[in-house]
């Protein structure tokens, strides 16, 4: 038994991802590389050991330190909501849209949620499966965040809903974010979203990322809000309940540079990626 364990935990698999879904190499890539650190913003044993088994050049993000930062500070603020929410409301469902090969069920200790849905793509299921076990609690759902098969399927349980979206709005456009939003505002009654917001600055300048150059020029950062409550002008259901900007969060792991730069209200506002929290609210209350 002993050798099939290690047979099976040094066979590689095969990468077979590119464009978009290949991101979420990076935030993989990001979340191993800081288990390792005494200083950890997060520790994710589960991405060290899927990193240690995905056939992919992963030193080709070695130059990206400060994304790498970021993918752990955005992950641990997102994490912390999370625990959170679950705390008022241990009976709620979870949806995490774009999961990815993201372990968040596994990372926030198994929670005894009334279910936890991971949702992406099919080639991105495809990949999940292969390192992540499905259970009685939590499964898998192979399709696009934009369609509506997902929400009557989460919305049919009669609970508390919180729906979890790390690292995926900002490669689309800004009316298919909005529409997003408001076909969510559309099908439930009451939810949670916790969700990134990009650096403002950055819409357009994937190439100069740098983590992303080193991908597909087909991948570009498509959408973020000055100020996120104009969101809020999008839908009356819409509310926005806080929003952490990432740079209050980094415990010293910025560089001297850009710790300074932030001290500077416009720049702290334009390049400055943040957590958002939002609400939407029950119209009947």
């Amino acid at each position: 038994m002993k050798m099939q364990t290690s047979e099976y935990m040094n066979q590689k698999i095969e990468n077979k991802l590119t464009e978009l879904p290949e991101t979420m190499l990076i935030t993989l890539w990001a979340k191993a590389i800081e288990t390792g650190r005494p200083d950890a913003l997060l520790h994710d044993e589960k991405a060290v050991e899927i990193l240690r088994r995905i056939d992919y050049d992963f030193t080709k993000f070695r130059k990206a330190k400060f994304s790498q930062v970021g993918c752990c500070i955005r992950a641990a603020l997102i994490d912390r909501e999370a625990r959170d929410f679950l705390s008022r409301h241990p009976d709620a469902v979870v949806v995490q849209l774009g999961a990815g090969i993201d372990a968040r069920y596994e990372r926030l200790n198994y929670p005894a949620v009334t279910h936890w849905y991971d949702l992406d793509l099919p080639e991105a299921i495809d990949l999940r499966r292969k390192f992540l076990p499905e259970t009685e609690r939590n499964t898998f759902i192979a399709s696009s965040l934009f369609d509506e098969e997902w929400m009557e399927q989460v919305q049919s349980h009669r609970k508390p809903v919180l729906i979890l979206i790390e690292g995926v709005l900002m490669y689309f456009e800004p009316e298919q974010v909005r529409a997003f939003f408001d076909k969510v505002c559309s099908r439930f009654d009451e939810a949670t979203i916790v969700f990134d917001m990009l650096v403002f600055a950055a819409v357009g300048h994937s190439r100069q990322h740098d983590s992303l150059r080193s991908m597909s020029d087909k991948v570009e950062f498509k959408w973020s809000l000055l100020e996120t409550k104009d969101m809020e002008t999008w839908n009356n259901r819409i509310r926005l309940e806080r929003e952490h900007y990432m740079s209050n969060h980094h415990r010293g792991r910025y560089p001297f540079i850009a710790r300074m730069l932030y001290k500077i209200p416009y720049f702290f506002r334009r390049f400055n990626q943040r957590v958002v929290v939002l609400h939407i609210t029950n119209p009947k209350k």
